[in-house]
């Protein structure tokens, strides 16, 4: 059994805490919650009292394995390398923030020298084995686009303010992928994501359509190469506490650790 902390406890975070006790115990167990807005020394989930780290030193002054960090992109800046250098792997979910060139090469140098491991959630999409591959066989291109309601979209920074219509379908953004998450950096883990397992964050085509009448957050990835063509599409639904992230980023975490508990190996 391997002992694990989480940073973050919003609201995919609280959804993750409760898969991991209701379905991970017998792999994992789960020490302690990180997250600076909480107040108190502990948290009920189910029938068990999860302790509350009262700052970063205390978690990580714990007996840890390994950390998740589902908490957003600051989150990441601020501890990722330090618990990498403290000898624990890292799960990370705020993917996005690895379109900073800087803070990847980072997590990689403290990962590399330390002998641990940084783990990438697929989120709201999926396929990476495929979109490795294709990547692997040379000349891939590729391309996201990624679909939801404008309530999902309003209020980021590319919108400077402006609210996207109620009453239309519009693209909302189009460039590349290290673009889309400076834009929309709350909608579009998922295109920093793809764009990590195929082509880069410089050269993945992101469109992002406001659609009204969309019912969730749907998510296309096509990939390209001289000799296969693979496209992945994902509709998930929004998490009603948070619209602007889909449940199946905190359900993607849960069979990350299932996976890496699980003596057979899926790719």
């Amino acid at each position: 059994m391997k002992n694990l902390a989480v940073i973050g406890y919003g609201a995919l975070g609280k959804l993750l805490v409760s898969i991991i006790e209701d379905r991970l115990t017998q792999d994992y167990k789960l020490r302690g919650i990180l997250d600076i807005a909480l107040e108190g020394e502990a948290v009920q989930v189910g029938d068990r009292k999860i302790p509350l780290y009262p700052d970063f030193k205390a978690l990580l002054e714990d007996d840890l394995d390994l950390v998740v960090e589902i908490a957003g992109v600051g989150a990441l800046k601020d501890y990722g390398v330090d618990i990498l250098r403290s000898g624990r792997d890292l799960v990370v979910t705020s993917v996005g923030s690895l379109a900073d060139g800087d803070l990847l090469e980072a997590l990689r140098k403290a990962a590399q020298e330390e002998g641990r491991k940084v783990h990438l959630t697929s989120g709201a999409i999926g396929g990476f084995d495929l979109l490795m591959t294709l990547k692997m066989m040379g000349g891939a291109q590729a391309s996201i686009q990624s679909t939801k309601a404008p309530r999902s979209l309003n209020g980021a920074p590319y919108l400077e303010g402006k609210a996207l219509p109620e009453d239309e379908r519009v693209l909302a953004f189009s460039g590349n992928a290290k673009e889309a998450i400076q834009g929309f950096p709350k909608n579009t883990n998922v295109s920093v994501a793809a764009a990590l397992a195929t082509t880069g964050v410089e050269d993945l085509e992101v469109k992002i359509v406001s659609d009204p009448a969309s019912q969730g957050n749907r998510h296309q990835v096509v990939v390209e190469t001289a000799q296969a063509q693979a496209k992945i599409e994902v509709l998930a639904k929004p998490d009603k506490d948070n619209p602007k992230s889909s449940v199946t980023a905190a359900w993607s975490v849960a069979a990350l650790l299932a996976n890496l508990a699980n003596p057979i190996q899926l790719f």
